[in-house]
């Protein structure tokens, strides 16, 4: 075991005869055992170092075709079928073992998948307590923070009646793809095909929003294989997510590695900032704060936190010239201003400190 690396995270989606094997090979090759149902594993199966199922999994995989991924191992006390190994492939495994047999052979190929990945992959979603409260601009300010720190990132906006993250970071006249154009080839998406397809707002910063006048409203299985692809792709995937109890806000939500609520130091804001923490948020994903001030009436940001009731990350104030200078230009984030240092809180947090 390696003892001096740190621990890995092993999706293990096996029956009970070949759970045992499977944790005993776990543990020598120095990971952490993760179990859920191979039905509701999707979050695990993009976040895990690596995957190990066995022929029921595989076969539940199948039917609901999580996007394609490496270090995945089929394991089986016997011939799983070429039906069954067909199915592995398609998903992205390269290897078959045979369990208790071929224990050695699947600590082996463990212990390789432990290589550390090239690029920091994180999703955060970034929601507004209320109206003003600044959430889209510190959404598209920590996508230009991402890719400005050597991150890809794709920024999607799913508000499909807001004024649209493209206008915000001028590039609404460009060409490129929209929600209303995504199709979607059995479910699953390419995050390098995202990449060439949709409006690039910085070199390695490209932005997915709605058409000016949408005839459609964005779907709950779009946005889930969007979020999927840029997390397969290595991306920083920034969601600026509508304050609405819908299906594209669960999915965002459910995908999300980091929630972050932005509210102002108001009683008004925290009410609202509540209110969105109990219905639209849950308890289910990590959730921090991030506060837009000054306060009216001097309440502090730590004291709104605890009022909300969850962690503070970051407190700024407003730069009062903004509106007038994103009237006449794109938004521009410098590191060292109150909203860079925001975003830059963001980015750190999401992606624990690294850049690509």
């Amino acid at each position: 075991m390696y003892d001096d690396q740190p621990m890995c995270d092993l999706l293990v989606l096996v029956g009970p005869d070949l759970h045992d094997d499977v944790a005993r090979c776990a543990a020598a090759a120095g990971y952490r055992v993760l179990s859920v149902p191979a039905g509701d594993c999707r979050r695990e199966w993009l976040t895990a170092r690596a995957v190990v199922a066995d022929p029921a999994a595989v076969a539940e995989l199948g039917r609901i075709r999580p996007p394609r991924r490496d270090a995945f191992v089929l394991v089986a006390t016997g011939d799983p079928g070429g039906d069954i190994w067909r199915s592995a492939i398609d998903l992205g495994a390269t290897d078959a073992v045979t369990l208790p047999a071929d224990e050695n052979d699947l600590v082996r190929a463990l212990t390789g998948f432990r290589v550390p990945r090239r690029h920091p992959a994180g999703v955060v979603a970034v929601i507004g307590a209320h109206g003003g409260a600044g959430a889209s601009t510190l959404a598209a300010a920590v996508a230009l923070t991402g890719v400005g720190l050597g991150s890809p990132t794709l920024l999607l906006d799913l508000d499909d009646v807001a004024p649209g993250a493209d206008l915000l970071l001028g590039i609404e006249q460009r060409p490129g793809l929209r929600w209303q154009g995504l199709s979607l080839d059995g479910g699953a998406v390419s995050g390098a095909a995202l990449h060439r397809a949709l409006p690039r707002a910085e070199n390695d910063l490209v932005v997915l929003t709605s058409e000016r006048m949408p005839a459609a409203g964005i779907s709950p299985e779009a946005v889930t294989a969007v979020i999927d692809a840029g997390r397969t792709n290595g991306d920083l995937v920034v969601l600026d997510v509508p304050r609405s109890d819908s299906a594209v806000v669960r999915a965002a939500m459910s995908s999300a590695d980091l929630v972050v609520l932005v509210s102002t130091p108001t009683v008004g804001g925290c009410a609202a900032a509540r209110r969105v923490h109990a219905r639209l948020i849950g308890n289910t994903v990590a959730v921090e704060l991030v506060v837009r001030g000054p306060s009216p009436g001097g309440l502090r940001p730590a004291r709104v936190a605890a009022a909300i009731g969850v962690p503070l990350l970051a407190a700024y104030r407003p730069d009062p010239r903004l509106p007038m200078r994103l009237e006449s230009g794109p938004l521009r984030v410098r590191p060292r201003s109150p909203l860079g240092r925001a975003a830059w809180a963001v980015h750190s947090r999401v992606t624990g400190g690294r850049a690509a």
